[in-house]
């Protein structure tokens, strides 16, 4: 996998899977889903203190959050990781620090996602490779150099088989994870 493109994909694929975590291979997931907001206007209404239901994902409709994690990077993201890998091995430590801030909405918008799917998954190994994923995501928003990215394959590597091997037992095997 390209570790030190990771973050970038993982943000680009946030935002896919935010706004459609199913797929038409899930429709026992959609239609629970369908049912939960009708529940939960049910609920608010008959009691103003009660919680919206905690929504409980499907392994394969998990594995299309995450695989949208994964989604090809986009052009500006990958000129961001380059400008700024130049710029670190030129010494230009102002750029660097400039490129690492651009990129620091998606580190933390990858940790939030992975920590979403986590806490919506039912599966233990699923749940503690998604928090694992979530954290090294949170790890990377605190990187001050390029250099340090060249960590990400020990952090991310367990967690990353944990899932390949998790989501092709549902399915849904990772089309977006080398």
């Amino acid at each position: 996998m390209r570790r030190d493109l990771l973050p970038v994909a993982v943000v680009a694929g946030a935002l896919l899977a935010l706004t459609g975590c199913g797929s038409s291979a899930d429709s026992g997931a959609a239609d629970a889903s369908s049912a939960a907001p009708a529940t939960a206007t049910a609920t608010a209404t008959a009691t103003a203190t009660s919680a919206t239901p905690q929504i409980t994902f499907s392994m394969a409709t998990a594995c299309g959050a995450v695989d949208g994690v994964y989604t090809t990077l986009s052009s500006s993201s990958q000129a961001v990781i380059a400008k700024g890998v130049r710029a670190e091995a030129t010494g230009d430590t102002a750029t660097v620090r400039a490129a690492l801030a651009e990129l620091n909405p998606l580190f933390v918008s990858t940790g939030n996602t992975f920590t979403d799917t986590a806490s919506k998954v039912a599966d233990p190994d699923m749940k503690a490779a998604l928090e694992q994923l979530a954290e090294s995501a949170r790890k990377q928003a605190a990187f001050t150099s390029f250099a340090q990215f060249r960590t990400l394959e020990a952090m991310t590597a367990g967690p990353e088989s944990v899932l390949k091997q998790k989501c092709a037992q549902a399915g849904h095997p990772l089309e977006n994870m080398e």
